[in-house]
């Protein structure tokens, strides 16, 4: 990181990536071509779960090329007077896999629907039986992650 000053430290950078309700998902595809999408996840462990359609731009690269970068931004505030922003945020890099697993599978789903729909346990299982057959997982192993902060 070329700003020491705002480099967090990877416990700070790892509860960013904890406590985030959304981050981008960064992928390359077959012709080199760059595709991110904002989409909401959960980190088990040293593993982002995300979940998706079967078919799509972003599953077709992941299997591709499994080298994804993942960005969290868990605080920002705009100063117009000082043009300038407050934040703090996290980028991982890792390599994504489709989850084949059934029950790494259902504890992913779980874990998702713990993070998003907490008060709604039993309604969320229910959910997860009717939809997982047309759900894809998938699971990104973090190698390395960065957080940085602005003042």
């Amino acid at each position: 990181m070329r700003r020491k000053a705002s480099q967090l430290s990877d416990s700070d950078a790892r509860d960013i990536l904890q406590n985030g309700v959304w981050g981008t998902l960064a992928t390359v595809d077959a012709d080199g071509q760059p595709y991110a999408i904002p989409l909401n996840y959960v980190l088990v462990n040293n593993v982002i779960y995300i979940h998706s359609a079967h078919e799509g731009h972003k599953i077709d690269n992941l299997k591709e090329n499994p080298k994804v970068s993942f960005a969290v931004v868990g605080f920002e505030e705009m100063m117009a007077d000082k043009f300038d922003t407050r934040y703090r945020s996290a980028v991982l890099f890792g390599t994504a896999r489709v989850v084949e697993n059934p029950q790494e599978k259902q504890a992913a789903l779980e874990a998702l629907m713990n993070k998003y729909s907490a008060a709604f346990h039993d309604e969320a299982i229910e959910y997860i039986r009717k939809n997982s057959d047309k759900t894809t997982v998938a699971a990104i192993e973090i190698v390395h992650v960065t957080g940085k902060e602005g003042k």
